[in-house]
């Protein structure tokens, strides 16, 4: 195979091709340059064709989106740096990281990033430094980042179009799934971001069941589909719409008992964090309720239930697949009746857009 500069020709070729797409012809001819951001929203739609491309496998994380970005976007692996680098960089980086074990990755020519992630939200925290010809370090100003760098925010360094770039993520779970992705390519003129927003086309099927009343148990499943779908569009993750409600007077009955159950299942009380799954062993790979569960009342063949309905995962962190529970209500007291495991899948493109994004302000 040829290859250039240790790289193999058909990759560089390809990125050649896609920066000489249609679209970017277009803005061309307008006068505009042609960004990275078009050349990789070309690829994208070109690429996802291929439903394998797309989907979402078993285990997968929802935030793997590499083999979609890749020729465009490359993240080889980090250039190291010497030992002399790295114990000058111990002594310029103290006052920023202390004692915490943080990374050094190389940008390009004498620009280099220190980047540290803590916390359970494994939070970046970055320096950028240049190694000057005396061999002494000068700080350089931390480009504008368009999250908050935590969870489902994250930057790293990449490649695209054979100069190095600053890649930024930030995934997206409601009301469809997708990714924004930055791109800031690191020259020595002022750094120009642009991003591409991807949105992926999606399907709820249930994949587990579990039943301690086999007839309400097969007779509820659609309306599991539904909520766990409702939650899945709600643009802030929680402010589900309204799914085979009861009755005006019954509701109104169970106002105290719902009330009940949310003050129960908020307060994560022992034998209500686990999906109830009768004896048997989920296959779900997360099947204790994270985040904030929502709770609302349904009514199946004229009988009221309460649901609960959230994700799979680790304390707050959500992780896996939706996990539903129905409850009869008996006096004061919850009776789980069937439970659900439901998965949520890309099985598609659904749109790919352009633009410039504005800095993340936080709380400002």
């Amino acid at each position: 195979m040829l290859r250039y500069n240790g790289e193999p020709m058909t990759s560089r070729l390809l990125v050649l091709l896609l920066l000489c797409s249609s679209a970017g012809a277009a803005r061309a001819v307008a006068g505009a340059p042609i960004t990275p951001c078009d050349a990789l929203a070309t690829h994208v739609r070109a690429t996802a064709t291929d439903p394998s491309v797309v989907e979402r496998p078993p285990g997968q994380d929802y935030d793997d989106y590499d083999r979609l970005l890749a020729p465009v976007i490359r993240f080889p692996r980090p250039t190291l740096p010497d030992a002399g680098v790295r114990v000058r960089a111990q002594r310029f980086l103290a006052a920023d990281f202390g004692g915490e074990a943080y990374e050094l990755e190389h940008i390009t020519g004498p620009v280099w990033r220190a980047v540290r992630a803590a916390g359970t939200a494994e939070c970046q925290t970055e320096r950028f430094f240049s190694v000057r010809p005396d061999g002494g370090f000068g700080p350089i100003a931390t480009p504008a980042v368009f999250g908050n760098l935590c969870w489902f925010s994250s930057r790293r360094v990449g490649v695209v179009g054979g100069r190095s770039a600053l890649i930024e993520q930030e995934i997206q779970v409601h009301p469809q799934l997708g990714v924004d992705i930055e791109i800031t390519p690191w020259t020595s003129r002022a750094l120009k971001t642009c991003r591409v927003a991807i949105r992926f086309d999606d399907a709820f099927r249930v994949t587990e069941r579990f039943c301690k009343d086999p007839s309400v148990c097969v007779a509820a499943e659609p309306l599991a589909l539904q909520l766990a779908e409702a939650l899945g569009r709600a643009d802030d993750g929680a402010t589900m719409t309204t799914v085979a409600p009861p009755p005006p007077q019954q509701a109104q009955a169970l106002s105290t008992p719902l009330a009940k159950a949310k003050e129960t299942f908020e307060s994560a009380q022992s034998g209500y964090t686990d999906l109830p799954t009768f004896g048997a062993k989920p296959s779900t790979r997360y099947s204790l309720y994270s985040g904030s569960p929502q709770v609302t009342l349904i009514a199946l063949a004229g009988q009221p239930f309460i649901a609960r309905v959230g994700i799979g995962g680790i304390g707050w962190r959500e992780l896996g697949d939706y996990l539903v529970t129905l409850y009869r209500v008996d006096g004061d007291d919850l009776d789980p009746i069937a439970s659900y495991v439901v998965e949520r899948k890309n099985i598609g493109l659904r749109s790919v857009t352009t633009s410039v994004p504005k800095p993340y302000l936080g709380n400002q």
